[in-house]
């Protein structure tokens, strides 16, 4: 299966390396089934053209081409996207997915060209504000990733590429919101899904 490779990938990258390693390691963010919260919106998926951002191993895009959707796939990690490729071949499903590989930090989606994006445990801020009009009227966003209560367990991490507690509020005032969630880590808690929020939103 091809794998398109945007012009923005012009050499390798340490994000593109540090992520090629974890892929061929199996680490526990190379994880294969679907996020349950996203699952938890299938109600609200209408099908049409997905952008699945950050896919790596395509957890999320195997879901949306199983229900039906186009999804346009994008990660910097080629490892990542030739095991994704592997397992869109094995199920049949090539004819649904394109698979691209791109810096995020520079590539931006296409103007009314998706009905559905979908985001986890990545952010950028530049790149959502670019979602609004990569949406056709009516489009949806999914967005589920950490916020800096995730720094109480791993101080390692950078603030940059976690949201501020309440940030979805304000960074989707003007959308509808169709579900939203956001966890709070407890005094001595150890659940990284405190440490998170999540959206989905549709465009008005």
């Amino acid at each position: 299966m091809e794998i398109i490779r945007d012009p923005s990938v012009s050499r390798l990258k340490a994000d593109q390396a540090r992520w090629d390693a974890r892929y061929r390691e199996n680490h526990p963010a190379a994880r294969l089934t679907p996020d349950p919260w996203v699952q938890a919106q299938a109600r609200w998926l209408a099908g049409g053209r997905a952008l699945d951002v950050a896919c790596g191993r395509g957890r999320h895009t195997l879901w949306l081409a199983r229900m039906g959707y186009q999804v346009d796939a994008v990660d910097i990690s080629l490892v990542g996207l030739r095991g994704l490729a592997e397992r869109i071949e094995s199920e049949g499903l090539t004819d649904q997915v394109r698979l691209i590989q791109a810096d995020l930090e520079v590539w931006r989606p296409p103007p009314d060209t998706y009905d559905l994006i979908l985001v986890t445990r990545y952010f950028n801020r530049e790149l959502l504000a670019a979602f609004g009009d990569a949406l056709r009227p009516g489009g949806m966003v999914i967005y589920r990733t950490f916020h800096t209560d995730w720094l109480k367990l791993h101080p390692e991490f950078t603030a940059e590429y976690m949201l501020q507690p309440g940030e979805f509020t304000i960074l989707f005032a003007d959308w509808e919101w169709l579900a939203y969630e956001e966890r709070r880590l407890p005094p001595g808690g150890n659940d990284r899904d405190d440490c998170t929020a999540a959206i989905l939103a549709r465009k008005r």
